[in-house]
């Protein structure tokens, strides 16, 4: 059984949850480099499973591995409202470009172009104290489903304004591990 001070010697301080950066493209006419890099106050790197193909065999239900599946990532933002800089407006006008509100259609669409025509590579880092990468996740084909309310109350006047976004992606690839 180890001590606690072999326990300080040995252990290095480990990851912190708030470590973290989210990039890429808000959309098919983003023209500011700026949105290429915003503010995400929570997020989890996101999960993906392996179902399973249940085969009966002689009284016996054999599992084999099958599809995998990636769930819809959820981030909440921290919005920013500038001249150059408004984040809801900007996954707003993304999410209006794939379907329009008002007339239901998707102006991205065209002969030559499919789906990568409104979908972008994101990167989702967690980072060390001087910014390094630890962890490298890349979200291939990213957008938005769910671009979610912006809250307005009287009573909060020392608190930022906020949204969730729920991105859903075809894949992704973890550095070190996919070529």
């Amino acid at each position: 059984m180890s001590s606690l001070s072999s326990f300080i010697t040995e252990f290095k301080g480990g990851n912190r949850a708030n470590r973290y950066q989210v990039s890429g493209k808000v959309g098919p006419n983003d023209p500011s480099a700026g949105l290429n890099k915003f503010f995400v106050r929570a997020a989890s790197l996101p999960p993906s499973q392996v179902n399973e193909i249940r085969v009966p065999y002689r009284g016996r239900i054999l599992k084999w591995p099958g599809d995998r599946v990636y769930q819809p990532w959820t981030i909440r933002i921290l919005d920013e409202s500038t001249k150059d800089r408004d984040l809801w407006t900007a996954f707003h006008k993304w999410s209006d470009e794939i379907n329009d509100h008002v007339d239901n259609f998707n102006q991205l669409s065209g002969p030559d172009q499919g789906l990568e025509r409104f979908t972008f590579n994101w990167t989702v880092q967690q980072v060390d104290e001087s910014s390094n990468p630890l962890k490298t996740i890349e979200l291939i084909g990213c957008w938005p489903s769910l671009v979610g309310p912006i809250d307005m109350d009287a009573n909060s006047v020392d608190t930022l304004v906020e949204f969730n976004v729920v991105v859903n992606y075809q894949y992704y690839k973890v550095a070190g591990i996919n070529p």
